[in-house]
C-alpha cells in the first residue's frame, strides 16, 4: 500500500495532536516543523507570570517528543515559502516535500494600529519570551517599590492594566490580583499594594459567553479587588498612561494587552486567502480552498460553524480540528470520502486567581470555586502527562 509524507507546520496544541493521531499509522511519515524547540502551553500563562509555576511547567520539548514516535522527524526552523505545484515547503536550509500539509502555526497578539502607542508600550503574553519579559520586569518593579518604602509609604501608585476582558484578560487579571494580594500578605508589607485594572470595551466581561461564567468571574474579580471598567475603549497608550475614549486617563506601571489575536505572520507569505487579521480562510473540511491536500487548523484559521458564525479560538478547537484532519487524511488513504468538520464544545473552564475557578461541563453542569479549580488542573494534567511520558521515552533514544 502507498505510504505518504505529512508535513506539519507548528508545534502547538493542534500540530502536536495531529502528529499523535497520524503517528500510529505505519503508512504515514511525519515532519513536524517549528521555529522553537518547545511547545508553549499558552493557555496556562496566567500561572507562569504569577509565579505559581516555573517555565518548565508550561513547556514541552519537541525534539524529545518527536523522537518517541518511530516515523516523526522534528525540524527546528521557520518555513518561508510553500510551492503548491511541487508540494514542497522551504526553510532557510532545506526543501521538504509533502503529500499532505497541515498548517498550525497559531496566533500572535493583535495590536490595532488605530490605538496609538499600543504596540510600543503594552506587553503581549502569547510567547515564552514575551511572558518572561513581563514577568522579570514586573518582579524588578516590585523590588524597586519595596526599596522605595525607606522613604515611608508615600510612594507612587502601582497599577497593572489589562486591556481586553475576554477569557485571557479575565484569567490574567484574576491571577495577577491574587498574586499581588498574596505577595503583600506574605511579606507583611505595610504600604499600599498593587491595583489591577481590567479595561472592558463591552458592557460585560467575557462578552458573548454564558451568563453563569460572566457572573461568577465578575463576582470573583471584585472580591480580589480588581477594578473592572466597562464600556471603556482605549484610544491611546503612552509610556506610563492610557487614554480612554471618554476622556479618562489612567497611569500604569505595566500594561498587558489581550484585546484580540491575529494569525501568525507566516500567512503573509503563503499566497492563500486571509481575512483582515491574517487568518487563513478554510472550507468545511478544514482545507485551504482549491488545495485538497493542504489543511489549516487552530488559531491561524477563520473557523466558522454551520451557521457561518465565528468560533472563538481555543486550544480545544485546535485539538478537535487536528483530530478531524488526521481522520480525513487517513480516510483519503483508504479511498473513503472526507467528512465535514463540526465543532462541539466540550465545556469551558476558567481560572479565576488562587485556587478558584468557574466552568461549564458537558451536559450543562455548572461548577465554581475550589472544585472548578481542581477540574481545570486535572484537565491540564491529563493533557501534559502523556506528552511528558513520551518526552521521557524520546530523550532516552
Amino acid at each position: 500500500m502507498k505510504s505518504v509524507h505529512v508535513a506539519i507546520i507548528g508545534g502547538g496544541y493542534g500540530g502536536i495532536r495531529a502528529a499523535e493521531h497520524l503517528a500510529n499509522n505505519s503508512r504515514v511519515s511525519i515532519t513536524l516543523i517549528d521555529k522553537n524547540p518547545y511547545h508553549y502551553m499558552q493557555a496556562e500563562v496566567y500561572d507562569f507570570i504569577a509565579n505559581k509555576v516555573d517555565m518548565s511547567q508550561v513547556m514541552i520539548d519537541l525534539p524529545s517528543l518527536c523522537k518517541s514516535f518511530e516515523l516523526v522527524k522534528f525540524v527546528c526552523e521557520e518555513v518561508n515559502a510553500i510551492d503548491t505545484k511541487s508540494n514542497t515547503l522551504s526553510t532557510p536550509t532545506q526543501n521538504i516535500q509533502y503529500d499532505y500539509l497541515i498548517i498550525a502555526t497559531g496566533s500572535r497578539t493583535y495590536f490595532p494600529d488605530f490605538i496609538k502607542g499600543l504596540r510600543e508600550h503594552a506587553h503581549g503574553v502569547k510567547s515564552i519570551p514575551a511572558a518572561l519579559d513581563f514577568k522579570q520586569q514586573f518582579e524588578k518593579a516590585l523590588l524597586n517599590r519595596i526599596e522605595a518604602q525607606t522613604r515611608g509609604c508615600d510612594v507612587e501608585p502601582f497599577n497593572i492594566v489589562i486591556g481586553g476582558a475576554g477569557l485571557s484578560g479575565v484569567e490574567i487579571a484574576a491571577e495577577m490580583a491574587a498574586y499581588a494580594n498574596r505577595f503583600y500578605q506574605n511579606g507583611n508589607f505595610g504600604c499600599r499594594g498593587i491595583d489591577v485594572y481590567l479595561i472592558d470595551a463591552y458592557e460585560s466581561i467575557l462578552f458573548g459567553m454564558d451568563s453563569f461564567l460572566i457572573d461568577s468571574a465578575y463576582e470573583r474579580l471584585i472580591k480580589l479587588g480588581v477594578h473592572v471598567w466597562h464600556n471603556n475603549r482605549i484610544s491611546e497608550v503612552r509610556e506610563n498612561a492610557i487614554l480612554l475614549d471618554n476622556g479618562k486617563t489612567l497611569d500604569f506601571e505595566f500594561m498587558i494587552f489581550t484585546g484580540g489575536i491575529a494569525a501568525s505572520t507566516i500567512t503573509q507569505y503563503l499566497g492563500f486567502e486571509t481575512n483582515q487579521k491574517g487568518h487563513l480562510v478554510i472550507d468545511e473540511m478544514l482545507n485551504i480552498p482549491s488545495h485538497d491536500n493542504i489543511y489549516a487548523i487552530g488559531d491561524i484559521t477563520q473557523a466558522l460553524d454551520e451557521n457561518g458564525k465565528f468560533i472563538p479560538p481555543t486550544a480545544q478547537l485546535a485539538e478537535r480540528g487536528a483530530e478531524h484532519v488526521a481522520k480525513n487524511i487517513l480516510r483519503s488513504l483508504s479511498g473513503k470520502p472526507k467528512r465535514t468538520f463540526r465543532f462541539k464544545n466540550q465545556g469551558v473552564m476558567i481560572a479565576l486567581g488562587g485556587e478558584y475557578g468557574a466552568g461549564l461541563l458537558p451536559g450543562g453542569i455548572k461548577v465554581k470555586g475550589y472544585l472548578a479549580y481542581l477540574i481545570k488542573k486535572a484537565i491540564f494534567w491529563m493533557y501534559t502527562a502523556p506528552l511528558r511520558r513520551r518526552g521521557t521515552i524520546g530523550k532516552r533514544r
